[in-house]
C-alpha cells in the first residue's frame, strides 16, 4: 500500500483526461500448467501481488485474487484439493466465483472507478485486469494487474490535481478579475476624459463654426467692398484724368503766357535800353544848346543895344535847355525804375513757368499713379488672393497729394499775375 501510494506520488501529474496506462501496474501473469504450489509460494514472498493471471499463448483465461486464492486455500481439504495440480484446475473449480473486471489501457480514470464500483459487494474490491493491445498486431494482448486500492488513490490525486488547478485557475481568474476592475476603472476613466473631450470638440466646432460664419460674411462685405472700390477708383480715374486734362492745358497756356510775357520784358528792356540811349543824347545836346545860350548871353550883353532881340531868344534858348534837360532828367528816372521792375516782371515770368513745368510734371506722376491704380484694380478683378488695401491706399494717398500739389499752387498763380498786372499797370501809367 505504502509502495503504491509512493509509485502515484512520483508518477506525473495526473488529470481528468489520465488514462489506466499511467497508473502503476503489477505484471504476474502464468501458463494453465503452473502448479498452485508455486503461485502459493510467490503469494507468499510477494505480498504487494494483489492476483494472478492465467493466460496462454495471449489468450486470456482468468485472474484469480489473492484473497479469493487464500480463502479456498484455508477451506476444509483445500491445500489437500489443489496444492499439487496445476493452476488450471484451480479455475475450472471455481468458474461459479466470476471476479475479473477487464478495462482497456485507454480507459479513463474516473470512468474505471465508477465501473469498479458498480461491482458486486463480494467483488468490489478485487483487483483489476488491465488490457494493452499491440499497434502493430490487434490480436496480440498483453495484461497486467490494477489493484482496486490504486485505482482510488488515482482517482484521489487526480481530483486533488484538479482541485489544486481549479485553485490556481480560481486565484488567476481573481487576479483577472481585479486587472479586468482596474482596466474598468481605467475605461471609464479614459471615457469620461473621452466625454470630456468631445464636449470641448463640440465646443471648438461650434467657434469654428461661427468663425468660419464670419469669414464668410466678411469674404462678402470685402467683396462688396472691393466692388465699390472699383467703381470709386473708376469715377476717380475719370474725374481725375479730366481733371488732369484741363489742368495741363491750363499750365500749358499759362506757358505760353509767361513765355510772351519775357518775350514782352525783353522788348520792354530794349526799348527803355533805346530810351536811355536817348536820354543821354538829349542831355548831351541841352549841355551843348546851354553853351551855346551862355556864349549867345556873353556876345549879347557886350554888343549892347544892338543885339537886344538877340538876348531874349538866348533866354528862351537857355529856358528850352533847361527845361529839356529837366525832361532827360527826368526820363532817366522813369528808366532806372523801370529796369527794376521789368527784372522783377522777368523773374516773376521765369517763376511762373517754372511753376508750371512743375504741374505739368506732377500731373505725369499723377496719371502714372492712376495708371497703376487702374492696374491694381484689374489685377484685383482677375484674382482670388485677398485685397491688398495697403497697396490701394498708398496709391489713392500719393494721388491725394498729386491732387493737393495741384489745387494748392492756383494761390501762387493769382499772386503772380496779379503783380505781372501790378507791373504793367505802373509801366502804363509812368508812360
Amino acid at each position: 500500500m505504502a509502495n503504491t501510494l509512493e509509485s502515484i506520488i512520483n508518477l506525473p501529474k495526473l488529470n481528468s483526461e489520465s488514462t489506466l496506462r499511467e497508473l502503476p501496474l503489477i505484471d504476474f501473469q502464468v501458463s494453465p500448467m503452473t502448479p498452485v504450489e508455486l503461485v502459493a509460494f510467490q503469494f507468499n514472498q510477494q505480498s504487494e501481488l494483489p492476483g494472478v493471471i492465467v493466460a496462454s499463448d495471449q489468450k486470456f483465461l482468468g485472474m484469480i485474487s489473492r484473497n479469493y486464492f487464500h480463502e479456498q486455500m484455508s477451506s476444509p481439504y483445500g491445500k489437500e484439493l489443489f496444492m499439487k495440480r496445476p493452476i488450471e484446475y484451480f479455475l475450472k473449480a471455481n468458474k461459479s466465483f466470476d471476479n475479473c473486471l477487464i478495462l482497456s489501457a485507454e480507459e479513463k480514470i474516473h470512468l474505471a472507478v465508477q465501473i469498479a464500483l458498480n461491482r458486486s459487494d463480494q467483488t468490489i474490491y478485487e483487483p483489476l485486469v488491465v488490457k494493452f493491445l499491440s499497434k502493430k498486431n490487434s490480436d496480440f494482448c498483453v495484461y497486467f494487474l490494477l489493484t482496486f486500492q490504486t485505482l482510488i488513490l488515482a482517482q484521489s490525486h487526480s481530483i486533488k490535481e484538479v482541485n489544486n488547478e481549479l485553485s490556481r485557475y480560481k486565484n488567476s481568474a481573481k487576479n483577472c478579475l481585479m486587472q479586468l476592475q482596474s482596466k474598468q476603472y481605467k475605461l471609464k476613466q479614459h471615457t469620461e476624459a473621452l466625454k470630456v473631450q468631445k464636449q470641448e470638440i463640440l465646443e471648438r466646432n461650434k467657434l469654428l463654426e461661427k468663425k468660419h460664419n464670419e469669414l464668410i460674411s466678411q469674404s462678402k462685405q470685402i467683396k462688396n467692398l472691393n466692388q465699390k472700390l472699383k467703381e470709386i477708383t473708376g469715377f476717380i480715374s475719370q474725374e481725375g484724368r479730366k481733371a488732369f486734362s484741363a489742368t495741363f492745358e491750363g499750365v500749358q497756356k499759362i506757358n505760353k503766357n509767361m513765355n510772351k510775357i519775357v518775350n514782352i520784358g525783353q522788348l520792354f528792356t530794349n526799348d527803355l535800353k533805346l530810351i536811355n540811349s536817348t536820354s543821354n543824347k538829349i542831355e548831351r545836346i541841352s549841355k551843348q544848346a546851354e553853351h551855346l545860350a551862355i556864349q549867345a548871353s556873353i556876345v549879347a550883353s557886350n554888343s549892347g543895344s544892338q543885339l537886344s532881340g538877340f538876348s531874349h531868344i538866348t533866354n528862351e534858348i537857355g529856358k528850352l535847355v533847361s527845361e529839356t534837360s529837366e525832361a532827360g532828367r527826368e526820363m532817366n528816372e522813369i528808366t532806372n525804375k523801370l529796369i527794376p521792375k521789368i527784372s522783377e516782371l522777368n523773374n516773376l515770368a521765369e517763376t511762373g513757368k517754372n511753376i508750371a513745368q512743375s504741374l505739368v510734371e506732377n500731373n505725369q506722376r499723377s496719371e502714372k499713379t492712376l495708371d497703376e491704380l487702374e492696374a491694381l484694380i484689374q489685377q484685383l478683378n482677375l484674382d482670388t488672393k485677398p485685397v491688398n488695401f495697403c497697396s490701394i491706399e498708398d496709391k489713392n494717398r500719393e494721388l491725394y497729394k498729386s491732387q493737393t500739389f495741384l489745387t494748392k499752387p492756383e494761390t501762387d498763380k493769382e499772386k503772380l499775375v496779379e503783380k505781372i498786372n501790378s507791373t504793367l499797370d505802373k509801366k502804363n501809367s509812368t508812360l
